[in-house]
């Protein structure tokens, strides 16, 4: 029951108004049976004494008029309800689903990379408005079924004491099958939250403009149709057995049920027929008791089956909400002026809930105004230390000093300060050209010294004249989600990516293999203009191109998570050490 009242303080906190009219709405709608069987008995009654007697008693037509309003309000029900149910989802979207996004971007990176919490993100955020909306609604309406059955067993009862209790026992079994259903429905959704993403996946793949050019060159829709075909039918196969298996469960049930009102109504005939009981009275309750029938086997099921399933939510969102939290992760940037050295003391670093040491005691100190370059194989633990260096992951042991102060005794604001950095995955943001790269200092205003700032980043990634050629020059939309927006190319993106690097106030630069898309001379054209510009920083660099280190006044060479040699570019060539042999790897490439 209090997981239930969660989604009723959900409604009243962000759509308060829609509430109220939905369980107004619902209430009144528990109300009309009753109504109904009251104003149809004496209806029948008053109608067959017009007939026998020839006389009309003019109260009949209040009895018409009020039967005719109840037929109407059921006719408008529909109507009502889409149009606070639409209502009701604006008012979530803006305020219940910033809510969510807000957590989602407040908690700590490890549940990102974490397949199961992110199962639970994906339970969580897929249509969370209409799940709020029907479970809300099922709880109203279970209100309103409530007292609809109180009134016309009430009403029965008056009549004959026994029939509700007919009624009820049948209808026991139904409402135990509805919550087991319910149940095994939401485990079911849960189960194939996986398959669903893949299912999404795929059928991204398939639609995205982002990969039109290798489906049109390899012409692999086929075989990625194949694979959504079987993602998305082993989904619908799990969910669609267990709703089957227990909709047969339940409806059997209700068709017990719906036997024992029958023999019920064939009991009445009799006192009807003795004048026991008024003909209007024997219609009203033979109405009466197919109406209980049907809230209690059908409707009520139905309602008990969602709102079991909205049990089962609220505690995935529970979980949700309790993850934890990296403190100030929504704060801006604190500006630190300057840095004079970063030091790793014997850092060693394991990813949770895995055995595998990533890093095993790396020791190295970085200075101000310098260029260091991180080399190695993949997995060999180079951006591990990125990570641990921005305060992604602070489960480390040993510790990491930043301007002699250790990592840990930073707020996560300070911390974001100290770092810009453009990754191989950079993102692309479909804004403005000039919004895309403002993203990299917010302090930036429209200032003139502010837009020189810009243009001379747009001069080192050598986008200026490009820039020149758009239709809206620096305030050109990127991106087709804008009817004037321009498409560019991933270079351009990669650029773009650097550029917003270059106008961040921070003391540290790290690029994460951002020329990946470039090819070798622009990439070290590139790193060189990097350089010349970065000369109050310290930058940081990773690349698998090792031609393109040469810039850097040390390099330092990982190997299963240690540093195995570090030193300037002639210092490697010439211990002729693991660096030197991947130098000669990659120098065959280019003869």
């Amino acid at each position: 029951m209090k997981r239930l009242l969660e989604y009723i303080k959900l409604m009243y906190k962000y759509s308060p108004k829609e509430a109220v009219f939905i369980a107004a709405i619902r209430l009144f709608q528990g109300i009309t049976p009753v109504m109904a069987i009251v104003f149809t008995t004496e209806f029948v009654n008053l109608a067959l004494d017009a007939f026998n007697k020839g006389i009309i008693n003019k109260k009949i037509y209040l009895d018409i008029a009020i039967l005719l309003i109840l037929y109407g309000y059921d006719l408008m029900l529909p109507v009502l309800h889409q149009f606070v149910f639409e209502r009701s989802t604006l008012n979530l979207k803006k305020s219940y689903r910033i809510l969510l996004l807000e957590k989602c971007a407040k908690i700590e990176y490890q549940y990102i990379e974490n397949s199961n919490s992110w199962d639970s993100l994906f339970l969580v955020l897929e249509k969370p408005e209409a799940t709020i909306l029907e479970n809300f609604n099922a709880f109203c309406q279970l209100a309103a079924i409530l007292t609809s059955v109180s009134g016309i067993m009430l009403v029965i009862v008056v009549q004959i004491w026994w029939i509700p209790i007919v009624i009820v026992s049948c209808c026991a079994p139904v409402f135990y099958f509805s919550v087991k259903s319910g149940k095994a429905n939401y485990k079911a959704k849960c189960d194939t939250a996986q398959l669903n993403r893949k299912a999404d996946y795929y059928s991204e793949v398939l639609s995205s403009r982002e990969y039109v050019d290798e489906r049109s060159i390899f012409s692999y829709t086929s075989k990625i149709n194949q694979e959504y075909r079987e993602a998305y039918l082993k989904s619908i196969r799990m969910q669609s057995s267990t709703k089957f298996r227990w909709f047969i469960r339940t409806k059997l049930g209700g068709v017990f049920t719906a036997l024992a009102s029958l023999v019920i109504i064939l009991v009445l005939l009799n006192p009807a027929v003795n004048g026991v009981i008024s003909i209007g009275m024997f219609i009203s309750l033979v109405n009466a008791v197919l109406s209980l029938t049907w809230k209690l086997s059908w409707e009520l099921s139905s309602v008990i089956d969602t709102m079991v399933s909205g049990i089962e939510y609220v505690k995935e969102l529970q979980r949700f909400m309790c993850l934890n939290e990296s403190i100030g992760a929504l704060e801006h940037p604190k500006i630190q002026n300057k840095i004079e050295t970063i030091e790793f003391k014997n850092v060693s670093f394991t990813y949770p809930d895995t055995d595998i040491q990533i890093l095993n005691n790396v020791s190295f100190l970085l200075e101000y105004g310098k260029h260091y370059a991180f080399v190695g194989a993949n997995g060999a633990g180079k951006s591990s230390v990125i990570k641990l260096l921005t305060g992604l992951y602070r489960n480390y042991s040993g510790e990491i000093l930043l301007n002699k102060k250790e990592l840990r005794d930073y707020s996560l604001a300070e911390l974001k300060g100290f770092f810009s950095a453009v990754y191989q995955d950079f993102s692309k943001h479909e804004f403005t050209l000039k919004e895309n790269i403002l993203i990299g200092n917010l302090s930036l205003k429209s200032s003139d010294e502010d837009n020189k700032l810009i243009n001379n980043a747009l001069i080192i990634t050598e986008m200026d004249k490009f820039v020149e050629n758009l239709p809206d020059k620096i305030d050109t939309n990127l991106g087709k989600i804008h009817d004037n927006g321009v498409d560019i190319s991933d270079g351009q993106w990669q650029r773009l990516a650097m550029a917003r690097a270059i106008v961040s106030s921070a003391p540290v630069r790290i690029l994460d293999e951002p020329t990946a898309s470039l090819d070798p001379v622009s990439e070290n054209k590139i790193y060189e203009l990097f350089s010349k510009i970065s000369h109050s920083a310290l930058t940081i660099f990773i690349s698998h191109r090792l031609a393109s280190t040469k810039i850097a006044d040390e390099i330092l060479v990982f190997e299963n998570g240690t540093i195995t040699e570090k030193g300037s570019f002639e210092d490697l060539l010439a211990q002729k050490g693991l660096y030197w042999r991947m130098f000669e790897e990659q120098r065959s490439w280019y003869l």
